[in-house]
């Protein structure tokens, strides 16, 4: 009988503060966890840990008391909104490992303790846009916001727009003048409405459980066509796209009994999981926004098969979902790697050109060192398979370039700037004029005429 190797835990955030976000660009305000959001996710860790660190079905081979570097690995989105999303894993860690106590005796007879149910110190990697764009695969990509732009000007988002009009008018009072209200605006219009209906207990009355549904029909209508396509290569999947770079190498290391990885635990917003319910084929969750703290488990097994679990909010156990339109709750981790692997951006290169983006998030650099790509970025060793190549590491790599050009330039004009002055060799040539094409060339006396032939025929490539 199979055990089970090792999980991958996505997560959206916790409860937060207000927030806003740009519904054309989708830049977003930095907010803040509430001490709601602190509790929902260190029930998410609790949760996890009884099913798998203690229970029956526990990982195979895993420290379930006092985590081990090794075997977990966290990584989670810095930017949008502010520290929220590490500030969850945070709290989701404290959950999944317990209060870790320890005693060390020093050389001079002293005790030191770290007890009384303080919480174990696990390594988080925040990722900021500009790092990697996995964790933001839309934040900048121009062919993502072109296809938003073009959205709004059709006419089924005005047919849309027309059917949205009436409950956005009745609720004008609620939002205030200087919100807009309309289905462009929908999401900010559902936030809005939630946390206040959470947090603000004199609006909460006046705001009611039925406008927090509605507008929250009317968001998930917007990030649908903003986060999610039936056609897995479509750019609307962009955020599922970069997403699964980090999603197969994990799924990858963890089925690799050599690799110690147990746990890989990916902390996002919820625009990843919306675009992953299409490609993962998951009919009933399609178009559908995760409410805070919802978690999504891949789990290995030692049969190199794979089962996906998924519970939306808090509440409720982690239900088995069936992926790819499989009839087994299960399948081979290789089927789900070979189905999926096409759409997955591993390079920047290969997000430049998806997104036709030139000039930001390292692109620009990219697109500098005359790479080979369809659209003109580069596709150098680097940055192919599976090695990621940041943004942060391809402005290094652009630095390198500029300063080896620069290098060489200075070379040249060493080279051609110190030649010592003529020998008898070369008055004797001059007196002969100048002698043959070959002892002008050995004596790199080349007439201007000549070296502007040989330069338009041989031109040097810009750097």
């Amino acid at each position: 009988m199979s055990s089970l190797s090792g999980i991958l835990i996505l997560t959206r955030h916790g409860d937060r503060q207000g927030f806003y976000q740009s519904p054309i660009d989708y830049s977003a305000k930095r907010t803040n966890l509430t001490v709601l959001g602190y509790v929902q996710e260190y029930q998410n860790g609790q949760d996890l840990r009884s099913r798998y660190l203690t229970g029956e079905g526990a990982i195979q081979g895993i420290e379930a008391d006092i985590s081990q570097p090794l075997q977990i690995q966290v990584e989670a989105d810095g930017g949008g909104e502010g520290g929220v999303i590490v500030e969850s894993a945070n709290a989701l860690l404290q959950g999944l490992f317990p209060p870790y106590n320890d005693t060390l005796l020093l050389a001079n007879g002293s005790t030191v303790s770290w007890d009384q149910g303080r919480s174990q110190l696990i390594s988080i990697q925040s990722i900021e846009p500009d790092q990697e764009v996995y964790f933001e695969g839309w934040t900048g990509c121009k062919s993502w916001s072109k296809r938003l732009d073009d959205w709004y000007k059709s006419e089924p988002f005005n047919q849309l727009s027309s059917q949205s009009k009436p409950f956005f008018d009745s609720i004008q009072t609620l939002t205030g003048p200087n919100r807009p209200s309309n289905l462009e605006n929908a999401w900010n219009i559902f936030d809005y409405l939630n946390v206040e209906y959470i947090h603000n207990s004199t609006l909460s009355p006046k705001i009611g459980q039925n406008n927090v549904e509605q507008a929250s029909y009317w968001a998930q209508v917007h990030e649908s066509f903003a986060f999610s396509s039936d056609d897995r290569s479509d750019i609307g999947n962009i955020a599922g796209r970069a997403m699964l770079n980090p999603i197969l190498s994990s799924l990858g290391s963890i089925s690799n009994s050599s690799n110690p990885l147990k746990i890989s635990y990916l902390a996002a917003s919820y625009k990843p999981f919306t675009s992953l319910f299409s490609m993962l084929d998951l009919e009933d969750l399609k178009g559908k926004v995760v409410s805070y703290a919802s978690t999504m488990v891949f789990e290995v097994y030692s049969d190199q098969t794979l089962q996906l679990r998924f519970r939306n909010g808090t509440q409720g156990d982690l239900s088995v979902l069936k992926v790819l339109n499989s009839t087994q709750d299960r399948i081979p981790l290789s089927q789900f790697t070979k189905e999926l692997q096409p759409y997955s951006i591993d390079t920047l290169a290969q997000w430049c050109d998806v997104c036709s983006t030139t000039d930001s998030r390292g692109c620009q650099t990219l697109a500098a060192l005359n790479g080979t790509g369809h659209a003109g970025y580069s596709s150098i060793t680097s940055t192919t398979g599976r090695h990621r190549v940041s943004p942060v590491v391809a402005g290094v790599i652009g630095s390198m370039v500029t300063l080896a050009v620069a290098s060489l330039l200075l070379a040249i004009w060493v080279f051609f700037t110190s030649r010592p002055t003529a020998s008898r060799r070369t008055k004797r040539l001059a007196s002969n004029k100048l002698g043959s094409a070959q002892d002008r060339d050995e004596l790199g006396l080349v007439d201007r005429e000549s070296f502007q032939s040989r330069s338009s025929s041989n031109p040097q490539k810009p750097s």
